[in-house]
């Protein structure tokens, strides 16, 4: 493995521009295809119009919602923005946590997230948002989520603790965490990503959802000419985390179609998207 990238590579090597550029360049599919969603975003969507937090207090208004390991990617975000009021969003690099604070600040240089809020909102309203109502509603949605991130927060899979929480938010417990595409790219082994799996469980409510989406089967994954190491997870790995984690699966589906953008890039067999609460034993 002497020609890949390995953690501390994320620093030097990752480059935010091309990562997104090179997986989210089609997000209505492949040009021969329907012209459908990517099935990650229909998971998203379908996870978040369902999603109803239980156990709450009268007087605790606020959801509150962590994505672990983003990278440069507000996706998760942009789903969840209509169901939560508090976001903390956490990155291992310094170098993607800037690129969302770039969009945030409005920086013309940042990723332009503007298409992919439209396909939420249509999405979400089950009707294509004609033109003369487009710029209002993706511009509002936009606004909406800068004001719900409440802080961009360094994470790290292999410190204690994982996720460098602000003094506010460390003793309150979220009613979702989720991580996408992150955890097979930062663990060594079973027991470190069970390990991980754990500790994520630990920033939830009882009755609070971890929602994980991945890759299984993949060893590597390309961002521009840079090839970075992935463990290979699979679905017996993910299901076993989960619940002795103290997760009740609730679902898991594994989809062996996988986008054209990410088969040419990595060697993974099957995406996956999996969610359950966790157990109020826990």
């Amino acid at each position: 493995m002497a020609n890949y990238r390995f953690k501390e590579d994320y620093h030097t090597h990752f480059d935010p521009k091309d990562y997104l550029k090179q997986y989210y360049k089609n997000l209505k599919g492949d040009e021969n295809e329907d012209g459908s969603v990517l099935p990650i975003f229909k998971a998203l969507h379908e996870f978040w119009s369902s999603f109803n937090p239980k156990g709450k207090a009268p007087t605790d208004t606020d959801v509150r919602y962590l994505e672990f390991g983003g990278g440069p990617s507000i996706i998760n975000l942009v789903f969840a923005c209509s169901k939560v009021d508090h976001i903390v969003f956490s990155e291992y690099a310094e170098i993607n946590r800037q690129a969302v604070k770039s969009w945030i600040a409005g920086d013309p240089d940042a990723h332009d997230w503007m298409p992919l809020i439209e396909i939420v909102l249509e999405l979400e309203q089950g009707r294509t948002i004609v033109d003369e109502e487009k710029l209002d509603f993706v511009q509002n949605r936009a606004d909406e989520l800068k004001r719900k991130i409440k802080s961009i927060i360094p994470c790290d899979a292999h410190n204690a603790p994982i996720v460098q929480l602000d003094s506010d938010d460390v003793a309150k417990p979220f009613d979702v965490v989720s991580t996408s595409l992150c955890l097979e790219a930062c663990v060594s082994s079973e027991v470190h990503y069970k390990n991980t799996v754990a500790e994520l469980c630990k920033l939830l409510k009882p009755n609070g959802y971890l929602f994980m989406n991945g890759v299984l089967g993949d060893t590597f994954y390309y961002v521009g000419k840079e090839k970075f190491y992935n463990f290979p997870l699979t679905e017996k790995l993910v299901k076993e985390a989960m619940i002795e984690a103290g997760i009740e699966i609730e679902k898991f589906v594994a989809i062996s179609d996988i986008p054209v953008d990410f088969s040419e890039a990595c060697d993974a067999t099957a995406l996956f998207y999996t969610y359950g609460r966790k157990s109020v034993e826990k």
